[in-house]
């Protein structure tokens, strides 16, 4: 026999033997009972007492018996849970490791995006107000974000943070930045448009005596300004001939 041979041949006993004693009762429920639970979490949105609550909607703790897959699948159906690994490990103990989504916009309205542009559910984003808010399709929610990130970059120089972001269908970007600033881009040469009005954003506060209400981008030698001047909305054309932000 070769050694192949015996090495299939004493694998097969050990499965018929661990089958023969499941079948007579020396594997059961309160033998070779799960005793530990060692656990790697930052507990940022989840508790303790949440997630013992989802390991104990699997009752069966034989370490033979109980199944990892389905307390996984129970711990990842909580709202900020992103993934867990869970696995046993001989002779008591059930490692289990989480990580939890990291929050970094609300999403049209009720939802919430993590650190890599996912859209994820929980009960409820009222107390989430701190977060800027995005609109726009959820196949596209990636990139939106990576969008978003990139157009704050941009906008340093006018020295205020977008609050909400919305695109649409055709591509077309509206900002509000958090001094309420709306600002216009359209639905092509992003960057180069957010640069001209970094580039001449103290130009522009120059011409008034607040900061104005609108800035309409989408010119292709320029952009239009608007601003409130005595109860009374007044646009500016703001003509730039050296770029053409198209």
């Amino acid at each position: 026999m070769s050694k192949t041979m015996q090495l299939t041949f004493i694998f097969s006993l050990l499965v018929l033997l661990l089958v023969v004693a499941m079948m007579s009762g020396l594997i059961q429920s309160d033998r070779w009972r799960i005793t530990q639970l060692e656990v790697a979490a930052e507990y940022n949105r989840i508790t303790p007492e949440q997630l013992r609550l989802m390991v104990a909607k699997t009752p069966e703790r034989s370490f033979f018996r109980l199944d990892a897959e389905q307390v996984k699948s129970n711990i990842e159906s909580m709202p900020w849970v992103r993934y867990a690994h869970v696995v046993k490990q001989w002779p008591e103990t059930l490692r289990i490791t989480i990580k939890e989504h990291q929050a970094i916009a609300i999403w049209n309205g009720n939802d919430l995006l993590n650190q890599s542009g996912e859209v994820f559910q929980v009960d409820a984003v009222d107390h989430l107000n701190a977060l800027p808010r995005l609109y726009g399709l959820n196949k596209d929610s990636a990139e939106t974000l990576d969008n978003f990130t990139r157009f704050n970059q941009l906008l340093k120089p006018v020295g205020h943070e977008i609050r909400q972001a919305r695109v649409n269908e055709r591509g077309d970007w509206q900002l509000i930045l958090r001094n309420g600033l709306e600002v216009l881009l359209g639905s092509e040469k992003h960057e180069a448009r957010i640069l001209l009005l970094a580039e001449t954003w103290d130009q522009l506060l120059q011409t008034a005596n607040r900061l104005p209400e609108r800035v309409d981008l989408r010119y292709s030698n320029g952009y239009v300004v608007r601003w409130r001047e005595q109860e009374e909305v007044t646009d500016k054309k703001m003509s730039f001939e050296t770029r053409d932000v198209g």
